[in-house]
This record gives C-alpha cells, structure tokens and sequence, in this order.
C-alpha cells in the first residue's frame, strides 16, 4: 500500500490500462467536477488531472494493483477496481443528497510523474471527444500560464499519435469552466502561441501541422458557468458541496455543432443543468442576463444586508419585515428597471423571466446561502458591471418628451447609493490604532447601519446574528459586528479637479473612499452630486461615461435624464451617511405613490 499511495496516475480496472478514456480534464476544481464531469460521465468515460498538489487524487482508496501495460507500469501508475467521487446537494429543504460520481483515471500534473503519467496514458487512449479546462480567470491570462503550456503539450501529443475524433465533425472540443468573456477564444489564442514553439513535426502519411491540427481539429468553445458551489464541513475543501442545479450552470455555445450528438438532446442537457447553444448572441445573451439579474440583484441586495448586519443571504427567508420589504425592493428593481432593460437591448422577455424565476428561488435557498460581506468585495466595479448597463439602456432606448419624465426609478438609485454608503469609511470616530493598522494594510473601515438587525426570526425561532468576534469574510477583510465596523478595499480613482470639492492634492485622481470621506464633511456636502456623478461616469466605476456622447438633441434629454438619477443617489446617499436607516428609506419609498417604480425626476 505504501508503494501504491505514492501513485501520480490512477487508472479504472474498467478502462484497462486507459483505452477507453474519451475525455480529459486539466483541473478538479469543485464546479467542474458537480457539474461538467457529471455531464461528461453520462456517455463517456472522463480522466480528471490536478493541475497542481495531489489532494485529489489521494483521496481514493485504491489496491496496490499495478497496469500491465509497460508504459504506464514504467511511471507508477496503478489500476484500481473503481474511482468514485461524492458530491452533495443541499436541497432547499435542508436535506443533502450525496452523489457519487465516476471517474475512469485520476492524477496530478503538479509532479514530473503525473506528466509523465497522463501523456503514457494519451499514447493508450483511442479516441479523444473533450478535454475540460478547470482553471480561474488568473489562469487565462497568459498563454506562459503552466496550464496553458500542459494543454498545449496536451494537445501535441494527441496531434503526433493521429488520435482519431469521434465527435461529428472530428474536432475535440475543449470547454473551460469559468467565467472569463471569450473563454473559449482567449484558450485558442495561448495554445496558438505556444504551438509555435514547437518544431513543425509532419505526421506520418500526412501534411498537417501542429498549428493546422489545433486550427482545424479542435475547437475552443466558449461558455458561462453558474452554480453557487461551496465545500462539505470538515472535507478540507475536498467535497463539493452546491445548491441544486440552475436551469443554466454550465452554457456551451457549438456554433460548429462539434460535440457529441448525445449532449444536443434537451431533456439530457435538463438533467444535468447545461445549457447548448450554437449562435453566439444567444450565449452573449445568457451572459448579459447573468450579470444583470442574478449578479445585479445579489450586488444590491448584499450592500444592504451587509449594512444591517445581515451576514448571509439566507436571511432574505425570514419572515421579518426586513427581509419583506427588501424582497420587494428586488422584485420592482428587476420588474421596472432590469427586465425592460434586457428587452431595450433585445434580450427576449421568456428568457428574462424564466432567468429570474430561477433566480429569485435560488436566491431564497434557505439553507444555502453566500457571506453579504463577501459578496460585496469590488462593489465600486461591480456597480457598473452589473447594474450600469441596465441604467444605460433605460436612458438610452427612453422617449424624448414621452410621456414618463425619467425611465430610471428610485430602486435603481437605492441599489447605487447603498454601494457608496458601503464604500464610505467611518468618520474620525474609529479607533486610531485600528485605522493605522488598516491603513498599512491599504484597507478602508467602514460603519454599520445604527439601526441594524442583528435579529432574525425563523420559523418562529429567533436567531442571534450579533456576534463579539471579528470575523475574517475574505483575503484578510474583517467585520465585527458588536463593534459596528467592517474593512474594505477599493481602487476605484476618481478625477476631483473637476468637482467642488475642497481638496489638497497634487494629483489628479484620489481613490473613491477618500472622496467619499470628504464629502461626508460639513465644508464638502454640497459636492456629493459632483462626486457620484463623477463616479458613474468612471470607466471603472458606474461605466456610463458614453452617455455624455454626442450633441444632438436626444443626448441633450439623455443627459437631463442621467442628472435626475444622479441627483436622486446623492439625496438618498447623503440621508444614509446623515445616520438615516436603510430600512427606514426603504419603507419611505414603499409609501410613494409608484412606490419604488417612482421616477427620478
């Protein structure tokens, strides 16, 4: 057994020593294996690698059985009767149902021997349909990136042993699963460019390079990935542990129709969460809703949760006023603002509904939440990410002189002033020795909502969400809440000079906070509309600078309508940093006549 532990390959009895393996994942990250291994599992017969450590790997228990064959033998690779991995699903009843998911082979790249062991292992395969790339956005970024070097040599392999394709139109389909625009694009481009380190080899009987091989007989797919997915207590992060499936957690556009037949079928692709597509626009589209409803509305929801001391969204299950009203906050930011948004930019309004039906459920989970302060990390970009281009379709497709003054409502500058209440830091209160402590950390104190809950009642149980301790929520940012205080980061540069603001400084652009600080001085609070209107018009903030474009007389009424909105942030901005609760602005915009559908006018 000693022997066998050491093992950087594991291959199924049920493969033989890997003949069968018809796909290959670089990976074993938690999404891709609860929710494209599964998919893949279904018909063919996938190999998952770590692209670094052996954690993985060394959670099978195996037989110290090694593969006959010589070449695998050779680097320590062993057979095992079975290689089965779980996954749990907690079911909005709290109940968890564990999965078991088959692998045929496991191994690491992260060692010389498990190189080794998967490129043997390719000389064994007999035909490849899709690899899976399980790496970050971190990963994508170069084409030096290590996992972009080990899918080109992958890829060459294959290309020297003229492995045959049994997809439709013989290409293997390589899919990544995160969320980086293009994904599928931006893989084609670093393997391209690491192709050309390679020596031109001509295949035997054949004329097609390296590069014609990767061009023409594999196709880099793009997709989205959505599915909120955690670990299972005490696995060491091993065990995924998920919400049940999205109706979209894994999109794939195929506008070539490369994969195998058997995923096109749509009651397939229902079982496992994965969505088809083969044009372009239709994915563009699921990725404009995706920003817009589920990472729109959790962005807003979350600031305002966090604020009230609201420390996970399963608070939103409660059956306090709170959560009331702040579910009917979100139910007319995406009836009046968001949907109308997507439909102006031809988004189809089945889809956008059927989006957030999915999402307002899932949002509700009321055993599977997320952390609000997590959540609310890069608030000032996801501002204008998520909720900015909803803003700018609403004031760009509106009717000069219609009969509505303002197509942005006060939901919609609620959502944006509780983002910059979140990016404001404490007054000169806070502890000097904390703040200096945050300082060199390059980290903003912020201050919670005086009259937050710090009480949930459940099912006619109360539940104590106070808390003495501080609590590290992400990379080092804390938040204790008995104390009132929560720590931030923010990048976002602000261009002053053309504010009224009375600053000291020689440069140019002062970071958001800052500017916030001071316009929370009684010298400065006349310029907080100069401020938030700077800030919306930031390319990395609000992103909305292309609204000012133009001179004709329908950006002129843009223009006015842009104003409004900023005015009417500053006014409910100013009443939160004044002390006014969240809460209670909520339910003063409940008592308007439009309620939060009221214009900003």
């Amino acid at each position: 057994m000693a022997a066998a532990a050491a093992a950087d390959i594991l291959v199924s009895q049920s493969v033989g020593c890997g003949q069968d393996i018809d796909a290959i994942c670089l990976g074993s990250g938690r999404f891709l294996r609860s929710v494209l291994v599964p998919f893949l599992s279904f018909n063919l017969k996938p190999a998952v690698f770590q692209t670094r450590g052996r954690n993985f790997l060394d959670s099978f228990q195996f037989q110290d059985n090694p593969c006959d064959d010589a070449a695998t033998s050779s680097n320590d690779n062993y057979q095992v009767p079975s290689l089965r991995y779980p996954v749990d699903t907690i079911q909005f009843d709290g109940s968890i149902l564990t999965s078991d998911v088959e692998i045929h082979a496991a191994g690491t790249l992260g060692t010389s021997d498990g190189k080794s062991g998967l490129m043997a292992l390719i000389s064994n395969i007999n035909s490849i349909a899709v690899i899976g790339v399980g790496v970050t956005e971190a990963g994508l970024q170069s084409a030096d990136n290590q996992c972009m070097l080990d899918l080109t040599e992958l890829l060459n392999k294959i290309y020297r042993r003229t492995m045959i394709c049994s997809n439709p139109n013989g290409r293997i389909c390589v899919i990544n699963t995160d969320n980086l625009p293009n994904n599928g694009d931006v893989m084609r481009s670093h393997v391209l460019k690491n192709a050309e380190k390679y020596a031109e080899v001509v295949v035997v009987g054949d004329t097609m390079s390296f590069i014609d091989f990767i061009s023409t007989k594999v196709a880099f797919l793009n997709s989205m990935v959505d599915r909120i997915t955690s670990s299972r207590p005490n696995s060491n992060g091993l065990v995924p542990m998920c919400e049940p499936l999205p109706a979209k957690a894994l999109v794939i556009c195929d506008p070539g129709r490369d994969l195998p037949l058997w995923m096109d079928d749509a009651n397939m692709q229902s079982q496992f969460g994965v969505k088809i597509r083969h044009d372009q626009t239709e994915l563009e589209s699921d990725i404009a809703l995706k920003l817009r409803i589920a990472n729109g509305t959790h962005t807003a929801v979350a600031h305002a949760l966090a604020l009230l001391s609201l420390v996970n969204t399963e608070s939103l299950c409660s059956r306090t006023s709170t959560s009331k009203i702040i579910l009917s906050y979100l139910d007319s930011l995406y009836q009046t603002q968001i949907r109308p948004g997507c439909i102006n930019d031809g988004i189809s309004a089945s889809e956008t509904d059927a989006t957030w039906v999915d999402w307002r459920k899932r949002l509700q989970h009321p055993h599977f939440g997320l952390s609000t302060f997590f959540i609310c990390q890069n608030g000032a970009a996801k501002c204008g990410i998520r909720l900015g281009p909803t803003i700018k379709s609403l004031i760009t497709a509106s009717n000069p002189g219609g009969a509505e003054a303002n197509p942005v409502h006060f939901s919609m500058a609620f959502a944006v002033a509780v983002i910059l209440r979140f990016l404001t830091p404490a007054p000169s209160l806070v502890d000097s020795e904390r703040a200096n402590n945050a300082s060199s950390r390059g980290v903003h104190i912020g201050w919670l909502d005086k009259a937050g809950v710090n009480n949930e009642v459940r099912d006619n149980k109360q539940i104590n969400r106070s808390s003495d301790e501080t609590v590290t929520y992400a990379d080092g940012l804390r938040y204790n809440l008995s104390e009132g205080w929560y720590e931030f980061r923010c990048d976002c540069l602000i261009n002053w000079r053309e504010s009224k603001i009375a600053v000291e400084a020689t440069d140019d652009e002062i970071n958001l906070p800052i500017l916030l600080s001071m316009i929370c001085e009684p010298r400065n609070q006349f310029a907080s509309g100069e401020v938030i209107r700077a800030y919306l018009l930031h390319p990395r903030g609000g992103n909305l600078h292309t609204l000012l474009d133009g001179a004709g007389d329908e950006e002129v009424s843009q223009v006015k309508m842009f104003d409004s909105f900023v005015s009417a942030v500053s006014t409910l901005y100013s009443r939160m940093v004044r002390g006014d609760s969240i809460t209670l602005l909520l339910q003063e915009m409940m008592e308007f006549s439009n309620r939060f559908a009221t214009p900003c006018c």
